[in-house]
């Protein structure tokens, strides 16, 4: 049995998922094997997929941190999901991310998302405002599974990652996705949280491949049998055991052995 997680944005959706690609998932299942996304999308990413009518095996959403079943009476369960107590991290990731690069926070935790920005205009209480001492500021905030965010360029992503990692990285694990940043528990990534699934699902790491196109799959492509899409980053397709046009043709690579 092998294993085939993919990440979603840029790798198996690219402008959409191609027929192709769709009947090579269902010929990789229908031999016993078992495919699924790992991503940095949060618990809507089982909604997202069940309205694009694609049957998989798992979603491994919150960039690992969430394990969430897609089949049976169980669909759309969530089977695991990792949680970070807030030491004062929210604050400062709200703080430095609202004054120095001016972009909102969200908080997950399950199914849950709180959101906030600390540049709030005055008259818009879409984002919780810091001063406000309740559940909705970042000090409110007990735990949480992901914090997610952004910044104007890949560049300032990849620079504030650093500073984020450097202020908190005995706490959280800062990823960069592109111009986005998805932050887990520390020691949670793709590469674990496919580690976990595996070790879950009694199947072998050298039976797992993993398909990626940026930063932050990076972790699971070194891992284990690392696959990149040919828009893919350098420094991931530096990393990957092969280069391929789509999830469809890495399907017919793993399955010729």
């Amino acid at each position: 049995m092998f294993i085939l997680a993919s990440d979603y944005d840029g790798t198996l959706n690219r402008s959409g998922i191609s027929q192709r690609v769709r009947e090579s998932i269902a010929r990789f299942r229908a031999a016993g094997n078992l495919f699924g996304l790992v991503t940095g999308r949060d618990w809507g990413m089982f909604e997202t997929m069940r309205q694009e009518n694609l049957e998989m095996d798992f979603i491994l959403a919150m960039s690992g941190a969430l394990l969430i079943s897609t089949v049976g009476e169980d669909a759309g369960k969530i089977l695991h999901y990792e949680r970070q107590e807030n030491n004062g991290c929210v604050r400062w990731i709200a703080e430095h991310m609202g004054w120095k690069y001016g972009h909102e926070v969200r908080c997950y935790l399950g199914r849950s998302r709180t959101a906030f920005n600390v540049r709030v205009p005055e008259g818009n209480d879409r984002f919780a405002p810091l001063s406000r001492a309740d559940t909705d500021a970042p000090d409110g905030v007990k735990e949480f599974s992901q914090i997610s965010t952004a910044c104007d360029t890949t560049e300032l992503a990849r620079q504030c990652t650093a500073e984020i990692n450097e202020r908190w990285g005995d706490t959280v694990n800062a990823l960069q996705n592109g111009w986005c940043i998805d932050i887990t528990p520390v020691g949670i990534d793709k590469g674990e949280g496919v580690a976990r699934y595996a070790d879950r699902m009694g199947v072998s790491h050298g039976n797992v491949f993993c398909a990626g196109d940026n930063m932050n799959d990076y972790t699971m492509i070194k891992r284990f049998h690392g696959l990149a899409v040919e828009n893919a980053v350098p420094e991931l397709k530096d990393a990957a055991e092969g280069v391929f046009p789509d999830v469809g043709h890495m399907i017919d690579y793993i399955m010729s052995d």
